[in-house]
């Protein structure tokens, strides 16, 4: 059987109906693609409010473990040549897999692309985020070299996946988190040792912290005094999103594309 050329992986937790309707607009904007040539996966992440999805959707029921476990789910899963995520709160573009074909042919040189994205805000106004553009070309470049990586804006190819893996697995035993400065170690002697469960933002921030202790200067807090807003944003789907876009970028380059394909409702 022919494999799809994309893969789009959307977690949710349904719990509250105006999430369900969210739901239903992220599945309608990817049932209104021009282009075809892709699967869909949506991942339950143990909602407790049900969802129907339509046959052409492949649907993941799982035990609740929050984002980062169904977004591994969804990897693990997929099977498309290119990678991308949607969030059940926002929306693709109709030509998203129609521009992303022709990208990705144009340029073979490339393992990933990433683009801009367009909020949609309570409001009504209407702002645009560029996309991520690195200050160098080469791998390893910095993260915000100018404009961000958020929920979405990036594509990966599988080969890039299977060679880096995803993200951390749901629990990782006996973990030195002495350099982490988790507030809940107050008072604690040295060393930190402990169990991280990614069912919780801190504990994924800990893990990503001590992967890659670089990622804290992005967050314009002082570490040292401001360790709980650092744990909790680079904890939330924007970090997480940041976080692989960063493990990726270590070994590969991303070539920018200056063109809006996901919308984005901002909470």
């Amino acid at each position: 059987m022919k494999k799809p050329k994309f893969s789009l992986i959307t977690p949710v937790n349904c719990w509250e109906e105006k999430r369900r309707e969210q739901l239903y607009r992220a599945i309608n904007s990817v049932g209104e693609q021009r282009f075809r040539d892709f699967e869909y996966i949506v991942v339950n992440d143990g909602s407790t409010l049900e969802f129907a999805v339509p046959g052409w959707v492949e649907l993941i029921n799982k035990t609740h473990y929050e984002r980062v476990s169904a977004l591994n789910a969804g990897l693990k899963k997929a099977k498309g040549e290119w990678i991308g995520f949607l969030d059940s709160d926002d929306e693709i573009e109709p030509n998203y897999f129609e521009r992303l074909n022709v990208i990705t042919e144009a340029h073979h040189e490339y393992k990933m692309f990433n683009f801009g994205c367009t909020y949609l805000h309570k409001d009504g106004t209407i702002t645009k985020r560029e996309p991520f553009a690195p200050k160098e070309l080469e791998v390893g470049h910095e993260v915000f070299g100018g404009g961000n990586v958020v929920n979405g804006t990036f594509i990966f190819h599988k080969s890039v996946y299977k060679k880096l893996g995803g993200y951390p697995p749901d629990a990782i035993k006996d973990i030195d988190c002495t350099d982490v400065n988790y507030p809940a170690f107050k008072g604690q002697e040295k060393p930190y040792i402990r169990d991280l469960f990614m069912n919780t933002p801190f504990d994924f921030s800990a893990y990503a912290q001590l992967e890659f202790p670089e990622l804290r200067k992005y967050y314009m807090v002082d570490f040292e005094s401001e360790p709980e807003k650092i744990l909790k944003e680079l904890g939330n789907p924007w970090g997480q999103d940041m976080y692989l876009f960063y493990k990726y970028t270590r070994k590969y380059w991303s070539k920018p594309i200056n063109e809006y394909l996901i919308k984005i409702h901002p909470k």
